[in-house]
């Protein structure tokens, strides 16, 4: 997997997501939501990969996914945008255009509606991060 649409830039550049930095900085009223492990959170089930929602707020849904060797997700989409970001292990990702293998520290990132499969070639945890609207 290439990074050909990787954009370098420093973290104080506005691109970075930053509002501000110091004692002006965002506001003190707003809310955290920690999970303490993503691992193990429910089991594979007959060749299909577990999944429980790790968080599920306003503007954003978390799924842990739990997948045993052979397990995979057949063709579907995704209503919203989502990252999906493997922790350990390895699948094979099916898009329209090519297939892709996700490794832990790779990212993926899927417009809505894009029509995907997954294949897990060894056990894996992977996140599967919804963009909710506002």
């Amino acid at each position: 997997m290439s990074n050909e649409n990787l954009e370098e830039f420093a973290p104080e550049d506005p691109r970075a997501g930053h509002v501000d930095q110091g004692d002006d900085a965002g506001q003190t009223d707003g809310a955290a939501t920690y999970v303490a492990s993503t691992f193990d959170q429910s089991a594979s089930r007959g060749g299909r990969p577990g999944a429980t929602a790790v968080v599920d707020n306003e503007t954003t849904k978390v799924v842990a996914f739990e997948f045993a060797a052979g397990d995979e997700l057949k063709e579907h989409a995704a209503r919203h945008p989502v990252l999906i970001q493997v922790l350990r292990g390895r699948v094979d990702f099916t898009l329209p255009d090519r297939t892709v293998e996700l490794v832990p520290g790779s990212l993926l990132h899927l417009t809505p509606m894009l029509r995907h499969a997954v294949r897990a070639t060894e056990p894996t945890t992977l996140t599967v991060t919804m963009l909710l609207p506002r």
